[in-house]
C-alpha cells in the first residue's frame, strides 16, 4: 500500500499539465502558472509544444519525451526529481498519458515515492462524447484503433457487443475505410458522431447512420484530426437457457478460464445473476 500527499511535499515532483486541443484560450490559469514555475518541460514534441508555450509567455527549459525515447529518458527525470526539480509533463496537445508514454514516467514516479500531480483539462474524446448526444454513462474510449482490416474488423466484432457508448481517435487518410470495415459488422442503421478538429475554427459534428457519415466522407475528403463515437447497443439480446448458458460456461473453463471467472464473464454478457448462474453451473 502506498499514499501520496501531493501538497506536502516541498522537494522534486511530477505534474501533468493539459494543453489545448485546438484553441489556445482553453489553456487554464493553473496550467499556466505550473509550466512557468516548473523547473523543466518534458514535452512529447519540443518543437510543437514550443510554438504553444512562446504564445503564452512560457520559456522554461524543454526535454524531450516521446515513445521513441521514453524508457531511457525516464530514469534521467526521475533523478532530476529525487534531487528535487519540478517536472511538468505535457503532450503535443489535450492529457498527457491518454495517447503518449507519459504512463512510464508516472509508474517511476509511483517506484520512487514521487508525487504525481494530475491537473484537470481539455481532452478531445471527453469533448466529443459530450456533444455527441449519446449516453456518456457507460462509455469506452478505445484511444487509436489496430490498422490492419482483420484486426479492425476482430475488434469491431467485440464492440458491436457493447452497451456503452464506443469512442476511439482515426486519422483522415484512413477514415473511410475505418467507417466500411465499421459498417460491415454493425448494422448499417446504426447511428455514430464523427468530430473533426474540435475547438478550432472548422469543428465539425457529422451525425447519422453508418452508411449516411460514409457516404458523406466518400463525398467530401476528410480533413483534421478525428473522433469516432458509436452509439450503444440498445438491441435486445435473444435470451439463452440456462442449458445454453453453462454450455458457454463450459468452452471457457475448456480453453483454461477459472470457473468463477467463466461463470462472470458469460453472466455479464448475457445480463444474468451471476449468483443463478453460478448455483445452475454447480447443479447440473
Amino acid at each position: 500500500m502506498q499514499r501520496q500527499s501531493s501538497y506536502a511535499q516541498e522537494n522534486g515532483k511530477l505534474y501533468l499539465v493539459p494543453t489545448p486541443i485546438g484553441n489556445l484560450e482553453d489553456i487554464t490559469i493553473r496550467a499556466k502558472k505550473v509550466l512557468q514555475e516548473a523547473d523543466y518541460i518534458a514535452a512529447e514534441d519540443t518543437r510543437t509544444s514550443g510554438i504553444l508555450l512562446e504564445k503564452i509567455g512560457v520559456h522554461n527549459h524543454m526535454l524531450s519525451f516521446h515513445k521513441y525515447n521514453s524508457k531511457e529518458r525516464a530514469p534521467e527525470l526521475i533523478k532530476l526529481m529525487t534531487k528535487g526539480a519540478v517536472i511538468a509533463e505535457i503532450s503535443d496537445a489535450g492529457m498527457p498519458v491518454i495517447s503518449d508514454p507519459g504512463y512510464i514516467l508516472v509508474q517511476e514516479c509511483i517506484k520512487n515515492n514521487i508525487p504525481v500531480v494530475p491537473l484537470p483539462g481539455a481532452s478531445a474524446f471527453t469533448t466529443a462524447l459530450i456533444a455527441s448526444g449519446f449516453d456518456a454513462q457507460p462509455f469506452t474510449y478505445y484511444g487509436f484503433l489496430p490498422r490492419k482490416k482483420s484486426e479492425q474488423k476482430s475488434f469491431f466484432e467485440q464492440m458491436n457487443k457493447a452497451r456503452a457508448t464506443s469512442v476511439f481517435y482515426e486519422a483522415p487518410h484512413r477514415l473511410v475505410k475505418t467507417l466500411n470495415n465499421l459498417s460491415e459488422i454493425l448494422d448499417s442503421e446504426r447511428q455514430i458522431v464523427v468530430a473533426r478538429e474540435l475547438t478550432k475554427i472548422h469543428e465539425e459534428f457529422v451525425r447519422g447512420t453508418i452508411s449516411e457519415v460514409t457516404t458523406y466522407f466518400e463525398q467530401n475528403a476528410p480533413r483534421g484530426e478525428f473522433v469516432i463515437l458509436v452509439s450503444p447497443n440498445t438491441k435486445q439480446a435473444e435470451k439463452l437457457s440456462w442449458t445454453a448458458l453453462i454450455a458457454l460456461v463450459e468452452q471457457l473453463v475448456a480453453k483454461g478460464k477459472s470457473k468463477k471467472m467463466a461463470i462472470k464473464e458469460i453472466a455479464q454478457e448475457n445480463h444474468v445473476s451471476k449468483n443463478e448462474l453460478y448455483e445452475r453451473y454447480h447443479q447440473k
